[in-house]
């Protein structure tokens, strides 16, 4: 709290001295190199670069936008209380001198829309919902200002054409604070507002960089929203070639190879990592590591999941990256391991993500998990399709005790057949998944409804697949990834109309 109060007087005191001086936007040499540091996760060496600036360029606006962007990165990937206390510090100044400055062009607007785009990235990652609406709606305001008034302004649709796709499969009570807020959105217009930019060849030295970033807000729509995997991975495949040079590439690969499956790529990229320190450390890249070794049921996945424990200072993944520790014991078979960690789940992190709010789920439950359906579970999640079929092609439900234990056997049967392509058979399990777990406060029914919609959809068959996208919804005893089922049944349901 001193280091805010001293923080805001110093920004107060700086507005105070500079106020009635002639803002500028020029991005200068300096500037472009520091923009290239950020967008390669070098923070030490663009903040020095902008410190320099801030000194040699005093009325350029430039070095404020550049560091909002660099302070938010060192945010994201830290987690660190203090760095979201700067990053708002560094935001309000930029704001401040930005409105201060002239039109320039379409300029001043779009440095105000990218400003608090990210502003709201900063918010949501600290669970600052009404924050974040906030800032898309300012930043859609922005956004809009500048395509109005400069059509050809392309940059200025990157984080329109995110905004527009992205928000119109949010869950229902974000989606009706943000339409509250005076927001719409159409995932085409926005996919065709990032093309317009990522397409446009006559462009200046300082969108060349925001391109690579629009690329991969595209790859983000086929991943999340379209459920293109094929195509998500290939445009991320080819964005992120630099990734043994650039951890916010190896970042961004790694959590699209994690949710295309792709888990011994997940393995290769963070060990591939450049392990100078002129780079930002991610912590949260050991936590993907051991995720992916657990995955494949190695050993040694727990030195990573304790790494990311002992490094990270954020909240976020603590409940889950515990949660995964005490299953990696059940499966070596050290029961005392596996119950100190499972208490551990209930006094660390928070609940803000829903891996963590299962987690903490999972934390309370007296009966632990099916040993062989928690390998099958592991082997699955990481693509290894027939070394899972191995382990439970000769199991049957009456092998189980419990209905949840029979539900979960149905659901990740259906699952590894359908991953494998047997359609037949993944649907005769979805649908007994279905029935089994409709009462039941788990999220075996759920998802079992959502990618029964999904297996139809591919198919075409659209009236079927409409059917179980809304059912996918439905199961009220469900309280698990409720907000991703939600989100992802949404979607679905705006593709298929």
């Amino acid at each position: 709290m001193r280091f805010l109060k001293h923080a805001l007087f110093f920004v107060s005191l700086f507005a105070l001295v500079t106020n009635g001086t002639a803002q500028t936007i020029d991005f200068s040499p300096s500037c472009l190199q520091a923009q290239e540091y950020i967008y390669q996760l070098r923070l030490k060496e663009s903040s020095t670069l902008l410190e320099k600036a801030s000194v040699e360029e005093k009325d350029n606006v430039v070095v404020d936008y550049l560091k909002v962007v660099s302070s938010m990165l060192d945010y994201v990937t830290s987690e660190n209380n203090s760095t979201f206390i700067r990053f708002m510090v560094v935001r309000d100044l930029a704001i401040d001198r930005i409105k201060k400055c002239d039109d320039h062009n379409g300029y001043k607007d779009f440095l105000l829309e990218e400003i608090y785009f990210y502003s709201s990235v900063a918010n949501g990652k600290k669970n600052k919902a009404v924050a974040a609406a906030n800032d898309v709606r300012n930043a859609y305001n922005h956004g809009s200002a500048v395509l109005k008034n400069y059509p050809s302004f392309t940059a200025a649709k990157k984080t329109m054409g995110l905004l527009q796709s992205g928000f119109g499969s949010l869950p229902n009570s974000y989606q009706r604070m943000v339409r509250f807020l005076g927001y719409e959105s159409n995932m085409n217009q926005g996919i065709g507002m990032l093309e317009d930019f990522i397409n446009d060849k006559n462009v200046p030295d300082e969108w060349s960089l925001m391109q690579k970033e629009a690329a991969f807000y595209l790859a983000s729509i086929n991943l999340y929203l379209k459920n293109d995997k094929t195509t998500a991975w290939n445009q991320i495949n080819a964005l992120t070639s630099d990734y043994r040079s650039n951890p916010l590439s190896a970042f961004a690969r790694v959590n699209f190879a994690d949710k295309c499956k792709k888990n011994e790529e997940v393995i290769k990229t963070i060990r591939g990592l450049p392990t100078d320190n002129r780079y930002q450390t991610i912590p949260f890249l050991w936590f993907m590591m051991g995720k992916a070794k657990l995955q494949r049921l190695d050993k040694d996945a727990n030195s990573y999941l304790t790494r990311f424990v002992n490094e990270t200072e954020g909240e976020s993944y603590l409940k889950s990256c515990y949660q995964k520790l005490s299953w990696h014991a059940l499966i070596q078979g050290n029961e005392a391991k596996y119950k100190e960690y499972k208490s551990k789940i209930l006094s660390c992190g928070s609940t803000g993500l829903e891996e963590d709010a299962q987690a903490q789920k999972f934390a309370k439950e007296v009966q632990a998990p099916n040993l062989q359906l928690l390998k099958t579970r592991m082997l699955y999640d990481g693509g290894y399709y027939k070394l899972a079929l191995d382990i439970i092609r000769p199991l049957k439900s009456r092998n189980f005790e419990t209905n949840i234990l029979k539900t979960e056997y149905s659901y990740r049967k259906a699952r590894i057949y359908d991953a494998l392509g047997r359609e037949d058979i993944a649907t005769a399990f979805y649908k007994g998944a279905i029935e089994r777990g409709k009462t039941l406060n788990a999220y075996y029914a759920s998802y079992s409804a959502l990618y029964l919609a999904e297996m139809y959809e591919s198919n075409e068959q659209i009236n079927e697949a409409r059917h179980y996208f809304k059912m996918a919804t439905t199961f009220s005893a469900n309280k698990q990834y409720k907000k991703s089922i939600e989100h992802r049944a949404k979607s679905g349901l705006n593709r298929t109309k």
